[in-house]
């Protein structure tokens, strides 16, 4: 029998997630809004270069696993610091 969910921690987590989620898209719409065509241009170049790089001839797909883990390490990070600032932690 799986372990039986603490409804407490669980709805923490979810408040936490939408907390996150509402500062991550503050903060994009801030730096979009002051984006030049410039800036943009460099990103879709870069997404571009990413795609020829991991997606179109095949690519390094345990280097792109090895990015997600990364990242979801820094998405859990950010996580414990949102915590720790409301004193949950």
């Amino acid at each position: 029998m799986p372990p039986k969910l603490d409804r407490d921690l669980l709805r923490q987590t979810l408040a936490g997630y939408a907390e996150v989620n509402r500062i991550t898209e503050a903060e994009r719409r801030a730096r979009l809004k002051t984006m030049t065509d410039a800036e943009s241009r460099v990103i879709f170049d870069d997404l571009c270069a990413t795609w020829e790089r991991l997606g179109k001839s095949g690519g390094d797909w345990e280097r792109v696993n090895r990015w997600r883990i990364e990242q979801k390490i820094a998405l859990r990070q950010a996580f414990e610091r949102l915590a720790r600032a409301k004193g949950l932690i």
